[in-house]
């Protein structure tokens, strides 16, 4: 994986690069368009978080936000690129399998939704330099009734959803989900947040 160095610079030129570690080499790609306006996630009533993010926080402490306050990150050409990238590298690198269990766990070869997300997740923060307050883990019952979770990032722009079910990074209201839940960085308790659509 390209460290931020290394892909500012590559945006710089007009050009983006990376891959998921242990990948063939990257192939260059053009920036992408800029991302459609979105609108930021109003904040509902605090829920308790679901009983397999708390298991994972406690086995993974540094994916807990802890007492990381929410925050918007400056929506850049470079910071949309990235978004993008990661989008398509961990939607292309890992392959979809169905959990017996609701286990919560970075993906690595494979995995569901939420450890796509997970995986977006932790390569946005190391390795791009994300702030924690601007990434969260959601949840949602997908157009099948299925329960779901994706990543969302919080940009002035908007919160914009990483789903593994779609391939681009898109506006969190383009997608037909009904929106449960999110994490709420900074929150007592470790409780999140109901996501009012």
């Amino acid at each position: 994986m390209l460290s931020r160095r290394k892909f500012m610079a590559a945006g710089a030129a007009g050009l983006a690069l990376g891959a998921l570690p242990g990948s063939a080499p990257a192939k260059l790609i053009a920036l992408p368009r800029p991302l459609a306006p979105s609108t930021a996630i109003a904040g509902g009533d605090f829920v308790a978080a679901p009983a397999a993010w708390l298991r994972l926080v406690t086995q993974f402490p540094a994916l807990h936000p802890g007492d990381t306050r929410p925050c918007r990150v400056r929506s850049t050409k470079l910071r949309e690129a990235e978004l993008v990238q990661v989008q398509q590298d961990v939607n292309r690198k890992i392959r979809f399998r169905q959990e017996a269990e609701d286990l919560w766990q970075p993906a690595s070869l494979s995995g569901d939704c939420e450890d796509f997300a997970i995986r977006k997740l932790i390569i946005l923060t190391r390795e791009f330099g994300w702030p924690r307050g601007a990434l969260t883990l959601a949840t949602c019952a997908a157009e099948t009734g299925q329960g779901h979770a994706l990543l969302l990032a919080h940009t002035e722009r908007g919160a914009y959803a990483l789903d593994n079910r779609r391939a681009p990074v898109l506006p969190w209201r383009a997608l037909p989900y009904d929106w449960r839940a999110r994490e709420e960085p900074g929150s007592p308790f470790a409780l999140w947040r109901s996501i009012d659509a």
